[in-house]
């Protein structure tokens, strides 16, 4: 869409937004505190508000736009011909009436106003809830409540918790400027400390995290919900209320907000989580045609995991058969699919399938995930050595890594041959490794990332592009080798997860505290890497930066995984992931790892003592 001369310029160059960060917000806080200090005085009888009180200010009922197209069009001879062809195009006026009933009351004048070739106009005043139009025949009770009273009833409720989340705004309004996961991440500087973080520190700041998401939530009669940041197409960041996805959405901060209440037995986090829970229920019901992905993390496969995971946690038989029933509705999905990874394809749909057949030995959800990794198969691509998988829209090769790359497809396959003693499932997966192990670039000890990413600076520094995080590089390879060591424990597996662990532990901390590109993201490795190679010189590790990421914390807030660290409620880049990662390295056996979508640790949860 190309800028329009309301863009700002200077000296005729287009204004950076972002260059007057600070200067807005500062703007913003001392006119906010202004009105705050003056109150009593704006909503005094003689205040400067009641001066308005009798002024006549147009009001906009429809879209100006929408007038003009109407008017316009009236004049096409199929409607010019016969007075009575216009009279029923301007008929189109009742559309939608159903919706606002009240405009009923307001055709009459429309129609004089445009038979007369005018757009139509009405006028009120601040202090009346009645309307008049241009002809200045009087509509009565048009309005809820006269405009002067809303405003004085904003007034009322300002606060300086509302100064909070309106900054909020402006700050995750900016960040929407940005493009894609690279650009101006958050970075700190991560001091490892003498001291280790205890269980009680990782318990407390999860709380603290629970509370903030409360805090947050808008409620409306028995729904709950919350605006956060989400990456689109891993590209855009898009300032919405939260969706159906695992990744930012209402399943992750469900499934957060289930296991602190079960650990914490907070009856109010329990509560919250319920009432998330039945608003994404609702939601699905309502746009299930809607859903076309079937991943682990954007799709169907993230919502049977948390109804899974929920269903196990509170002993409700009801979700698994809810969660049962799903899996017939996303069946004709998986021919459609083209992510195919673990993200929002066959690869993650494969996962959270096993996690639910687990739950219930239910033969036809198995079926299904056999259906997934025949599919696969059908569509995986021969290589100079190896296969791999294309995910349209972000890169024209077969791609690396765990969210979207041969890693995670070949550990969701392996799982599934091991489960189903199916061999090609077996074989694919091994020729999937191969492929990525031709990406290896000794000089990054580290995987080649082949996205098309503008963020990208091979082009400029002429080197080999790597990411290091969970979604993309070392720390996400290395976990999906761990994961494939019960079926694949070989020497070069081996060596691999030692170069992920260096990797990660060289380059993999500093930069925010998410889980798909953050610290507690990276430290996932580490934490698996400790009690599946029982190593405890890593536990160790494991705590001293588990104390750093806290010390962090209480020093610059929680900083989410997106290009200004902005406070954000998702799992994988926003604070539920903070806290459930937290939550995590307080109580590792009781609290599974979402990052591999591992299944509910069965009888793991009981009262704190």
């Amino acid at each position: 869409m190309p800028g329009r001369q309301n863009r700002p310029n200077l000296n005729g160059t287009e204004v950076n937004l972002l260059d007057y960060t600070e200067a807005l917000i500062a703007g913003f806080t001392a006119i906010y505190q202004l009105l705050l200090k003056h109150r009593d005085e704006l909503l005094s009888k003689q205040g400067p508000l009641d001066c308005f009180a009798e002024d006549e200010v147009r009001i906009i009922l429809r879209g100006t736009r929408t007038y003009a197209r109407l008017l316009e069009e009236s004049f096409h001879p199929d409607v010019l011909r016969n007075g009575l062809e216009r009279d029923r195009y301007f008929d189109r006026l009742w559309g939608g009436i159903e919706n606002s009933p009240d405009l009923v009351k307001i055709i009459p004048a429309e129609l004089e106003d445009l038979l007369q070739g005018d757009i139509p106009m009405f006028v009120t005043h601040p202090s009346s809830s009645d309307i008049w139009s241009s002809s200045n025949k009087q509509i009565n009770d048009i309005l809820t409540q006269p405009g002067l009273e809303f405003v004085k009833n904003h007034i009322r409720q300002l606060s300086n918790q509302d100064l909070e989340r309106q900054l909020w705004f402006i700050s995750a309004s900016l960040t929407t400027l940005f493009v894609g996961v690279d650009q101006k991440q958050s970075h700190y500087h991560l001091t490892e400390l003498e001291t280790i973080a205890d269980y009680e520190q990782l318990y407390s700041a999860a709380q603290v995290i629970g509370e903030r998401l409360e805090a947050l939530a808008l409620h409306s009669e028995n729904n709950v919900n919350w605006l956060g940041l989400t990456l689109e197409k891993e590209r855009y960041w898009s300032l919405l209320p939260l969706g159906l996805d695992l990744y930012d959405g209402l399943p992750g901060v469900a499934l957060f907000l289930g296991y602190l209440g079960a650990i914490t037995q907070e009856s109010r986090c329990s509560t919250l989580a319920q009432t998330t829970l039945a608003t994404m229920r609702r939601q699905w019901e309502r746009r299930q045609s809607s859903i076309t992905w079937i991943g682990g993390f954007d799709g169907w496969g993230g919502m049977l995991y948390t109804l899974a995971h929920l269903g196990v946690l509170w002993d409700n038989p009801a979700l698994l058969a809810e969660a049962e029933a799903g899996v017939d509705l996303l069946l004709p999905l998986i021919e459609k699919d083209e992510r195919l990874d673990i993200f929002s394809g066959a690869g993650g749909c494969i996962s959270s399938l096993l996690v639910l057949y687990r739950c219930t030995s239910s033969e036809r959800i198995l079926a299904v995930a056999i259906k997934c990794g025949d599919y696969l198969i059908a569509r995986a691509q021969s290589m100079k050595k190896g296969i791999g998988w294309v995910v349209p829209g972000m890169a024209k090769e077969p791609l690396t890594g765990f969210s979207h790359g041969a890693a995670g497809i070949a550990w969701a396959l392996l799982e599934l041959a091991a489960l189903t003693n199916i061999e090609r499932f077996r074989t694919a997966a091994l020729d999937a490794i191969a492929y990525e192990r031709s990406l290896f670039c000794p000089e990054e000890a580290n995987w080649l990332d082949l996205r098309e990413l503008d963020t990208s600076d091979a082009a400029t520094n002429n080197h080999q592009h790597c990411m290091t995080a969970w979604c993309n590089g070392a720390p996400g390879i290395g976990l999906a080798r761990l994961r494939c060591l019960h079926h694949l424990d070989d020497s070069e597996t081996r060596a691999e997860i030692d170069t992920a662990l260096k990797t990660t532990l060289a380059e993999g901390f500093g930069s925010n505290h998410s889980l798909c590109h953050g610290d507690l993201g990276n430290l996932e490795l580490l934490l698996q890497a400790s009690e599946i190679l029982g190593d405890s010189q890593l536990r160790s590790q494991v705590n001293r930066l588990a104390g750093a990421i806290l010390d962090s914390i209480s020093k610059q807030g929680w900083l989410c995984g997106n290009p200004l660290g902005v406070e954000s409620p998702g799992l994988m880049t926003g604070l539920a992931g903070i806290g459930y990662g937290l939550l995590r390295l307080a109580e590792p056996t009781r609290v599974p790892s979402v990052l591999v979508l591992e299944p509910p640790k069965v009888n793991s949860i009981s009262t704190r003592t």
